[in-house]
C-alpha cells in the first residue's frame, strides 16, 4: 500500500543543464511513515534490477536519488530516551522529505556491448601523453630545422594519445577474473569505437557506493568499477613480446 503523503508549497524545483534534467521535490508524510516513503523513493534495490526506483513525474528517465528526511515542524512528543544508542526522537507531526532526482539514462558509447540489467555505465574521454627518449642523432626540431643536437645528448619526445574512462555503477558481483585476466590485454574485437588490437586495458579501480536501506535500516552497497583504457599504445616492436589479446566484454558481465 502505497505511503500517503503531500507536495510542500515551493516544489519542484527543476533545473536543466548539460547533463539533462536534474529535480527536487519537497514532500511531507506522517512521522512514523517516513522510512516506509523512503524505501517507495529508492526502491528495493539489485532484487527488482534497481530499476524501481521512483521516476520524477513528468520525466520517467529521472529518477530518486538521494532523500533527505527531516521533522517538518518542532513538535517533538517529549518521551525519554534509554540510551544514546537507543531509541529517536519521535514527533507528533509530520517528516519534512526531500527527494532529488538525476536522469541517468545516458547514451552508450559506440561499440560498447550491453551491460548486466540494472547497471548504468558513463563514459569520457580525455587527452593524454606517452613519452619516448630518444638519442640527439635522432632529435628534430620542427620549428627550427637547422638546428642540430649533440649525439650524446638525450630528448623526450612526447606523444599525443587518448584515454577513454568508463564507469560501471550499481555492480553487484564484479568480473574480478575478467579485470585481472584483461589488464595489460589489447582489445579483441571493437570496443569503445577502436578496432580490434588498438586499445590497451590498463586497468580498473573498485570502489562501494550506497544503494539503500534495507528492511532493518541496515546500508546495502554495490561497487562501482572505473575503467582505463589507452589508445594506440606504443608497444615493443618485437612480437613475442607484445601485449596479448583479450574479449573486453567480459568487463560488463557479473562474475559467475
Amino acid at each position: 500500500m502505497a505511503t500517503t503523503f503531500h507536495e510542500l508549497a515551493g516544489s519542484p524545483v527543476e533545473t536543466y543543464g548539460p547533463e539533462g534534467l536534474s529535480a527536487r521535490r519537497t514532500l511531507a508524510c506522517a512521522w512514523p511513515d517516513r522510512a516506509a516513503l523512503v524505501r517507495e523513493l529508492l526502491g528495493d534495490g539489485y532484487a527488482f534490477g534497481g530499476g524501481n526506483r521512483a521516476a520524477y513525474p513528468t520525466a520517467p528517465a529521472a529518477v530518486a536519488m538521494r532523500v533527505r528526511v527531516e521533522p517538518l515542524m518542532h513538535d517533538p512528543a517529549g518521551q525519554p530516551l534509554p540510551g544514546l544508542d537507543q531509541g529517536l526522537s519521535a514527533y507528533h507531526g509530520f517528516a519534512r522529505v526531500t527527494v532529488d532526482y538525476q536522469m541517468l539514462a545516458p547514451a552508450a558509447p559506440a561499440g560498447l556491448p550491453s551491460p548486466a540489467p540494472g547497471t548504468l555505465v558513463s563514459y569520457c574521454t580525455e587527452p593524454a601523453e606517452e613519452h619516448v627518449l630518444l638519442p640527439g642523432g635522432e632529435l628534430a626540431w620542427p620549428g627550427n630545422p637547422a638546428a642540430t643536437f649533440p649525439a650524446d645528448a638525450r630528448g623526450t619526445v612526447r606523444l599525443p594519445a587518448t584515454r577513454h574512462r568508463l564507469s560501471w555503477h550499481r555492480v553487484v558481483r564484479p568480473p574480478w577474473s575478467a579485470i585481472r585476466a584483461s589488464t595489460g590485454a589489447l582489445n579483441a574485437t571493437e570496443f569503445l569505437g577502436a578496432a580490434a588490437g588498438t586499445l590497451l586495458f590498463e586497468g580498473a579501480a573498485a570502489g562501494r557506493e550506497f544503494l539503500r536501506l534495507s528492511e532493518l535500516h541496515a546500508a546495502e552497497h554495490v561497487w562501482r568499477l572505473e575503467y582505463a583504457f589507452r589508445e594506440n599504445p606504443l608497444r615493443p616492436a618485437c612480437e613475442e613480446a607484445g601485449f596479448p589479446a583479450a574479449d573486453f566484454a567480459a568487463l560488463l558481465r557479473f562474475e559467475l
